[in-house]
């Protein structure tokens, strides 16, 4: 079914001229980039990774909050999608749901935003604890809203353009949160940026106000019925179904298992600008030239992506990002060995390490892109359209499992330090990496049961 339309069994068919449909398909397309572009952009206003970690250090939280932050952050996204399945998947239409959940998380950000304002200074206890809470119900509303988006995508996205299709709403958020990075490194600029925390307040609405701006985009898609409609099932058949689904699917259980690896980046990434400031010496501003460098690698790679997807496949798009997502870990754990061993200190050197540091991000954004143009494009390729909604939802709730990791890791840093992480993320990516060369993804074009 080219863009994804087709005739239901239980509705009036409506017979629409190729122009039109190629119209429709065509609006649908720019409507899901408008809506990736605004969502990055409220997403790297607030960066989980590179913004709050500095917004719960200046409230007075701990490296173990920072790994909290991580694990919430994916977990909240990831763990709950399988247990929404047997509810989501029967529904004939999922952008409603989508628009639904985005409102949810816009207004979480909106009290974010007028809590920063008030409670920062006079109550940061308080407001760090009612800041973890949020969090988690913004999260719950952005991965139950990611996975009917993901199946959306799936109706409106021919198999040909999805590779493709990740890639360029990658490449054009991409840019928007290019200028995204400097103005953040502007409003943390202790120097010419406003105070604390009439800073993070700022950032916080405009998130707000991002994120309504992608709900409105994503509201005018035009979505066709689900060709196939599914019986309801309860929750605990939903459940007893996993099992049987990984047994029978060579090809999920496959990626499946990629996927857990691969996400071993969470072992380390949330602690980079941590490392950065409290070893390197880095100012906070320093933050938003972080966010900029690294989405500016992510920005020029998609353009390499676009083009290796589109003419040696998915397979070979996810082996070359694959060998550099190992790459950011092991960059820091040379750079922490070379100040400890050869005496490259922040001392006799200044800022410089902090700079060299920069390259975590430039690899790390491009890593970055090119899995997330791959991957999302091979789950829906294996996945039978009957069943897409399930087998999305299984693989996140099981990477929601798996992101309780970086609590660990938090605790590690600690007591240990910062060495013992960045060298078992090394270690556990090199083993995805190793994986991914072992398997052939182009035999599993027709595993489905």
């Amino acid at each position: 079914m080219a863009e994804g339309y087709g005739p239901h069994e239980n509705s009036e068919v409506v017979m629409r001229t190729p122009s039109s449909q190629r119209s429709t398909g065509r609006r649908n397309y720019l409507l899901a980039i408008l809506e990736g572009l605004l969502n990055k952009m409220g997403m790297n206003l607030t960066n989980p990774g590179l913004v709050l970690p500095v917004f719960i250090r200046a409230l007075g939280g701990s490296n173990t909050l920072v790994g909290m932050l991580s694990t919430l952050r994916f977990s909240g996204w990831y763990l709950p999608q399988f247990l929404v399945t047997a509810w989501m998947q029967p529904q004939p239409h999922k952008v409603p749901i989508t628009v639904a959940m985005g409102i949810s998380r816009a207004v979480i950000y909106g009290t974010l935003t007028v809590l920063t304002c008030t409670l920062s200074l006079s109550h940061p206890t308080l407001l760090l604890s009612l800041f973890f809470l949020l969090f988690v119900g913004s999260r719950l509303a952005a991965g139950t809203g990611g996975l009917a988006r993901l199946d959306t995508f799936g109706k409106i996205i021919a198999p040909p353009q999805r590779a493709s299709f990740f890639a360029t709403r990658n490449f054009w958020g991409g840019i928007v949160v290019f200028g995204v990075g400097l103005l953040v490194r502007y409003l943390l600029d202790p120097t010419n940026g406003p105070p604390f925390p009439f800073d993070f307040t700022l950032l916080f609405a405009l998130s707000t106000c991002s994120f309504l701006a992608a709900v409105l985009s994503f509201a005018r898609i035009q979505e066709p019925l689900d060709p196939i409609q599914q019986a309801h099932r309860s929750l605990k058949d939903q459940l007893k179904r996993a099992p049987r689904l990984l047994k029978k699917d060579q090809g999920l259980r496959r990626y499946l298992l990629s996927r857990v690896l691969f996400n071993m980046t969470r072992l380390a990434g949330p602690f980079y600008p941590i490392f950065a400031l409290d070893i390197l010496g880095a100012p906070a501003s320093m933050v938003g030239f972080y966010l900029s460098a690294m989405t500016l690698a992510s920005v020029l790679s998609n353009l390499l992506w676009q083009k290796v997807g589109e003419t040696r496949g998915t397979y070979f798009l996810l082996k070359a990002s694959s060998l550099l997502t190992v790459l950011p870990p092991l960059l820091a754990a040379t750079l922490l060995w070379l100040m400890r061993s050869l005496g490259f200190t922040v001392e006799r050197y200044g800022l410089l390490p902090a700079y060299l540091f920069t390259g975590v991000f430039l690899l790390a954004g491009s890593s970055n892109s090119g899995r997330g143009a791959g991957l999302p494009a091979l789950l829906l390729d294996i996945s039978p359209d009957e069943e897409r909604t399930t087998y999305i939802g299984l693989v996140n709730t099981v990477l929601g499992i798996v992101n309780f990791l970086p609590i660990l890791a938090g605790a590690v840093i600690d007591r240990l330090g910062f060495a013992p992480v960045f060298a078992a993320a090394t270690a556990l990516l090199l083993l995805g990496y190793l994986t991914i060369l072992k398997w052939n993804w182009k035999s599993m074009d027709n595993a489905h049961p």
